[in-house]
């Protein structure tokens, strides 16, 4: 019986240790400050680093932009990337952690003098033009309103706020953090572009590969961000 008990646990140990090892290759956006800066580095990894430590867990992280990471996630040649908003679109695509690792409000965003403040986007006209991002989600509501709208998909914020400023699109939707961050950066006043109305507040997660054995990965994400969060409220 000693013999059989001793056995299990080495075999336990061994495919811990095995699983300790693992490599779990994220991807990670270049563009997204403070959340994620053009080195990858910012809010968003510095709390994946955390929870995945706290199971004895390292990550590999690849800098890549947004859209390039959600597709490479989707083809199976990353475990996971962040910074995804679960609605419909990515729930088909990925799979998901329960809760969230962080949340972030986006606003509408407008010219510096623009008389334009709406408050839903159920009240903006159709063929607005509206400056994105390229491959980022704004919500399943947003997602219901799309095709009224003419988009401009652009891969930096730096970007959305020169053509703001430049009056070459209508108004844009950005998080809010972002701009702010964005334009501290460019050592621009916040008077530089007009903040409206909350578009939505996204709960962020890591979108994992449905193309790769990634449940124990999420299992681990789980209990590590769990144990970060009674830490910080404790």
């Amino acid at each position: 019986m000693k013999v059989t008990v001793i056995i299990i646990a080495l075999f336990f140990l061994f495919t811990a240790e095995l699983f300790a090892k693992e490599r779990i290759l994220l991807g990670v956006e270049n563009s997204w400050p403070p959340y994620s800066d053009s080195d990858g580095n910012g809010i968003s990894k510095d709390i994946i680093t955390k929870a995945f430590n706290a199971v004895d867990l390292e990550v590999e992280f690849v800098v890549l932009p947004y859209a390039r990471a959600l597709k490479m996630t989707k083809d199976g040649t990353l475990d996971g990337a962040f910074n995804v908003t679960k609605q419909i679109s990515t729930i088909k695509q990925f799979n998901f952690h329960d809760n969230p690792f962080l949340k972030a409000s986006a606003s509408f965003y407008y010219p510096p003098n623009s008389l334009l403040n709406y408050q839903t986007l159920a009240e903006i006209p159709d063929d607005m033009i509206i400056g994105l991002i390229i491959g980022y989600e704004y919500g399943d509501d947003y997602e219901k309103h799309r095709q009224r709208f003419n988009e401009v998909r652009l891969t930096k914020q730096s970007q959305i706020i020169e053509m703001l400023q430049s009056n070459r699109i209508d108004m844009a939707i950005m998080f809010d953090e972002v701009a702010a961050y964005s334009l501290q950066k460019s050592n621009l006043p916040s008077s530089t572009i007009k903040q409206g109305a909350i578009n939505h507040i996204s709960d962020i997660y890591i979108a994992f590969s449905k193309s790769r054995d990634t449940d124990n990965i999420i299992k681990a994400f789980e209990r590590g961000l769990k144990k970060i969060n009674n830490s910080v409220t404790h």
